[in-house]
């Protein structure tokens, strides 16, 4: 019987505990809901931020990934555009060989790059490229 007891006050303190914290959080929500209300209310009157302002990085690491990641796409797709014209006549082949090396080694840094700076940024692509043996 005082085993019982001593197990019905635990979980009492236990749930005022957890009651508190749930108070707290429901607070902090709903201050929250408050303040967005508020802004959703004050932002008709708002300028619009600019473009620029908007695809800036917010830092120099993430600026640097933004501008590798597009010239990075920028020569897969002359790549891609290149072996086209290769197909159609428009190029010579031993032009789109030399060209396509040179492009392909370019294209290659570049994707190095890219993933130097995610992870510096603590970014994940999914693929564990590059991550040491036995590490996930």
């Amino acid at each position: 019987m005082l085993t019982a007891l001593h197990a019905l006050q635990s979980e009492t303190a236990q749930l005022e505990a957890l009651e508190g914290a749930l108070s707290s959080n429901t607070a902090s929500l709903n201050s929250s809901l408050a303040s967005a209300d508020a802004l959703i209310k004050r932002a008709p009157q708002m300028t619009p931020p600019s473009i620029d302002d908007l695809l800036v990085a917010p830092t120099a690491v993430a600026n640097q990934l933004y501008d590798a990641v597009a010239e990075e796409r920028a020569l897969g797709d002359t790549i891609f555009v290149l072996g086209r014209a290769v197909e159609k006549g428009r190029v010579a082949p031993q032009t789109f060989v030399k060209v396509t090396r040179g492009l392909a080694r370019e294209w290659w840094l570049k994707k190095v790059l890219v993933r130097k700076c995610a992870r510096g940024l603590g970014l994940d692509d999914g693929s564990g490229w590059g991550r040491e043996a036995g590490r996930a």
